[in-house]
C-alpha cells in the first residue's frame, strides 16, 4: 500500500479551534467565545471513566464503520493500553481512520462525521473533551493511504487560562507510528494526565488496579467496552490489553468479550432466571407451599436471580409492568424500543465480594453495585442511581436493573437523559424489584435487605392507607349488617374480598365455591344453588337483583368459572392475548370497567327496568354480548362499584347506567 504522510503544511501548526476571520479585534472575541464553549463541555465532563468512555466509543464506531463495508477477512481490533507509570492512556484500532480534512475538523465542538441513527456516539465533543481536558493528546490515523499524525499540548492549561497568557494550543506535526496495524487503515488515540485540577482522573492507580484483566473487567462495567446489545447483533471485536503499573510492570489480557458484566456472571453464583422458575412452577399442581417444596433443586437456595424484559414483555397487556405504565411510558417504550435486564442479590455482601476477591481493587472501590444504570445505543451511560423505592428499601443494594432506550440521546458528558425517560427507567426498576421480592424464598437465606428505619416505613404505609381511606371512603350496610372493607378496593384481592363480604352479609345469594387460586389459569370454580324461591326471583319493586323465574326453583347448576379483575379491561386483554377464552368464563367479578370493554363487548345492564328479569347469576350488573353479534352473552358482569351505588341510590344509579351503557 502507498501511503502520504501529512507535510508540514498540511498539519503542523494548524488550529483545530480555528475560524476564518482573521480581524484583530474579531480574533480575541472568538478566542474568548471558543474557550467559553470547551469550557462548558470539560464542565459537562464529571466521571472518573469518561476518559476510557470516549477513546474506546469512537474506536468501536470506527470498527463497525469499518466492518460495514469490509470483505469477511476483516477482523476489527482495539488495543488499549494503560500506563500508570507515564500517566498515559492509549487507544488504537483498526477501524476507518479519518483524513486530512476529517482530521483537522474532529477537535471542533459539535462537529461529527457519524450517523446519529448507527454509532454510539455523534455530539461531537468527545473529541474535544480530550484534546482540551487533559494535558496532551497525541492523534495518528490513516485512511486510504493517506496518513495524518499530530500532538495537541497544552489543551487543559489552555481552557483553564483566565489570564489569557496561555496561547490556543496548534497541532505539532510528527512521524506517523501505528505498529500495531500494520498496513491496515486505522487511528491512535493517546491522552497524557497532568495531574492538572479538575482532571478525572489525576492518575490511573486510584482504583488499586494493578493488571491488565482487572483493568478489562473494570472496562466491561464503566465504558463502552461493556457493550450492551440485549436486543442487537452482538459486536465483539479483539481486545488486547496492555497495563504497565507504577513500578513498571507490565501484564497483558486477550479476549473477545466485549461486553457488559452482568452481575450474574459474577463467579461461583448459583443464577435463575425468573421466567424459568415461573415455567417450572406452573408445572406443579397444589398451594404454593406444595408447590415450592416440589420445584427442582436448581431452582432453590439461589445466590442471584435474574431476567431480560424485552420490548413486548414491557408491553404486555398482562404482564408485569402492565399496571406500572401509563400511555406515555408505553409509548417511550415503543419509540425507544426499551430492553431491560434486572438482577437479584441474596445479599449485598455479594458485591463487596466481587469487588475485593474477584476484582481485587483496592477496598471500598465498588465498581458495580445496587442500582439504576441507564444505557443508551449500546452502552452503559453515567453512573448509577438509586432505585427509588417506596417500602422495603433495603432491597435497593441488592438489585441492579439495566435500562436500555436506543436513540435515547442522553446530554453530552454528564450522561444525563431527558426527565420522561428518567421516570420510565425508574418506574422499570421498581417494579422489577417487586418481581422479585415474589421469589424471595428460591433465594438462600440473608438477601442482605435490611430495611432501612423499618419504624418509618411502615409509618409512611399507614400514613398512605389513611389517606386514601379518607379519600375513598366506602360504607355500606344491609339488612342492619356492614361490611368491613372501609375503603374502596385498589387491587384485585380487594375486589374478591368485598364480593365474598357482599355474600356474607347476604347482598348477594346463592352462590356455593369448590376453590380459589391464583396461580391455575382461571380464578375460581362456583356453582347456583338457588333454594329459596321466593327470595330469589326478580321483581323490579321487591327483588331488582333477583333471577330469571324460568329456572325453576329449587336450581343447583353445574360447576361455573368466575374471574376476578379490579378492572374489567384486564380481561378484555387476556382474551386478546389468549391468556383467557371467553367461551370457558361463566361470570367476571370487577371492581370497575373503564372503556377498553367497548372494543370488544356490548354490556346490556340489568339494573336498568325490567332487564334483570333474565338474570341467572344473582346480583349480576351486565351481561356481556360480544360486538361481533349474538343473541346470547357470552358470560354475565358484576361490576362491584355499580351494584353498591345501586344498592345505596337505585335511581340515580339507574340514570347513569342508561347513560353509560347505551348503544
Amino acid at each position: 500500500m502507498t501511503t502520504v504522510s501529512a507535510t508540514l503544511n498540511d498539519i503542523d501548526g494548524y488550529d483545530p479551534l480555528a475560524t476564518n476571520y482573521a480581524e484583530s479585534e474579531n480574533e480575541a472575541l472568538l478566542d474568548q467565545a471558543n474557550r467559553r464553549i470547551v469550557q462548558n463541555i470539560l464542565k459537562s465532563y464529571t466521571g472518573y471513566f469518561d476518559l476510557f468512555c470516549e477513546t474506546i466509543q469512537n474506536s468501536l464506531d470506527a470498527l463497525q464503520a469499518k466492518a460495514k463495508v469490509a470483505d469477511e477477512t476483516y477482523s476489527p481490533k482495539i488495543w488499549i493500553t494503560i500506563d500508570a507509570a507515564r500517566s498515559r492512556v492509549r487507544v488504537v484500532d483498526n477501524g476507518v481512520g479519518m483524513t486530512m480534512p476529517e482530521y483537522r475538523f474532529f477537535l471542533r465542538p459539535n462537529v461529527s462525521f457519524k450517523n446519529p441513527k448507527e454509532y454510539r456516539g455523534q455530539k461531537g465533543v468527545g473529541a474535544t473533551f480530550l484534546a482540551y481536558g487533559f494535558s496532551l493528546l497525541r492523534a495518528h490515523t490513516r485512511k486510504s493511504g493517506e496518513e495524518v499524525s499530530a500532538i495537541l499540548r497544552n489543551g487543559r492549561q489552555w481552557a483553564q487560562d483566565s489570564a489569557g497568557s496561555i496561547p490556543r494550543p496548534t497541532f505539532e506535526a510528527e512521524r506517523f507510528n501505528i505498529p500495531e496495524i500494520g498496513t491496515e487503515d486505522g487511528t491512535s488515540i493517546e491522552v497524557i494526565l497532568g495531574g492538572l485540577p479538575g482532571e478525572r482522573p489525576r492518575d490511573l492507580i486510584w482504583l488499586g488496579a494493578r493488571n491488565a484483566e482487572q483493568w478489562f473487567n473494570v472496562l466491561r462495567i464503566k465504558s463502552p467496552l461493556g457493550g450492551i446489545y440485549l436486543n442487537s447483533t452482538k459486536f465483539h471485536p479483539q481486545i488486547e490489553l496492555t497495563c504497565i503499573d507504577v513500578d513498571g510492570t507490565t501484564t497483558k489480557f486477550s479476549s473477545d468479550l466485549a461486553e457488559y458484566f452482568y452481575p450474574h456472571e459474577m463467579a461461583d453464583l448459583k443464577t435463575a432466571t425468573v421466567k424459568d422458575i415461573e415455567s417450572e412452577l406452573s408445572k406443579i399442581q397444589g398451594s404454593p407451599d406444595q408447590r415450592f417444596s416440589k420445584l427442582a433443586i436448581e431452582f432453590k437456595r439461589l445466590d442471584c436471580m435474574w431476567e431480560i424484559y424485552s420490548k413486548e414483555d414491557l408491553l404486555s397487556e398482562t404482564g408485569w409492568f402492565a399496571t406500572a405504565l401509563d400511555e406515555e411510558k408505553r409509548s417511550l417504550i415503543e419509540r425507544h424500543s426499551v430492553i431491560v435486564y434486572a438482577s437479584f442479590l441474596r445479599s449485598a455482601k455479594i458485591w463487596n465480594s466481587f469487588n475485593d476477591d474477584e476484582l481485587k481493587l483496592r477496598r471500598g472501590q465498588r465498581i458495580i453495585h445496587g442500582g439504576l444504570q441507564m444505557a443508551c445505543d449500546n452502552m452503559p451511560q453515567g453512573e448509577l442511581s438509586i432505585i427509588p423505592l417506596t417500602s422495603t428499601i433495603g432491597y435497593q443494594a441488592n438489585s441492579h436493573v439495566v435500562v436500555h432506550f436506543t436513540d435515547g440521546a442522553p446530554d453530552m458528558g454528564r450522561k444525563v437523559f431527558q426527565p420522561e425517560l428518567t421516570e420510565l427507567a425508574e418506574a422499570i426498576s421498581v417494579r422489577c424489584v417487586t418481581v422479585f421480592k415474589r421469589y424471595l424464598q428460591h433465594l438462600k437465606p440473608d438477601t442482605g435487605a435490611v430495611a432501612v428505619a423499618p419504624d418509618k416505613e411502615l409509618h409512611e404505609w399507614k400514613k398512605k392507607q389513611e389517606e386514601y381511606r379518607d379519600q375513598n371512603l366506602l360504607s355500606f350496610s344491609h339488612d342492619g349488617k356492614d361490611i368491613s372493607l372501609i375503603s374502596k378496593p385498589q387491587q384485585e384481592q380487594d375486589v374478591v374480598a368485598l364480593f365474598h363480604e357482599l355474600i356474607g352479609i347476604g347482598a348477594i345469594r346463592g352462590y356455593q365455591f369448590y376453590s380459589t387460586s391464583q396461580s391455575d389459569r382461571y380464578d375460581s370454580l362456583f356453582q347456583l344453588n338457588y333454594h329459596e324461591e321466593n327470595n330469589l326471583k326478580f321483581s323490579r319493586e321487591n327483588n331488582p337483583l333477583g333471577v330469571d323465574s324460568a329456572l325453576g326453583f329449587p336450581f343447583l347448576s353445574e360447576p361455573r368459572v368466575l374471574e376476578f379483575k379490579f378492572d374489567f379491561d384486564a380481561l378484555i386483554r387476556d382474551f386478546s392475548n389468549e391468556i383467557k377464552y371467553p367461551r370457558h368464563v361463566n361470570l367476571v367479578v370487577c371492581w370497575s370497567a373503564e372503556k377498553q370493554w367497548r372494543e370488544k363487548y356490548f354490556m346490556n345492564s340489568l339494573l336498568v327496568g325490567d332487564e334483570g328479569a333474565s338474570r341467572l347469576c344473582f346480583g349480576a350488573t351486565h351481561q356481556a354480548f360480544p360486538d361481533s353479534g349474538g343473541s346470547q352473552p357470552d358470560f354475565e358482569v358484576i361490576i362491584l362499584e355499580d351494584l353498591i351505588n345501586f344498592l345505596v341510590d337505585p335511581a340515580t344509579e339507574e340514570a347513569r347506567q342508561k347513560s353509560r351503557y347505551k348503544d
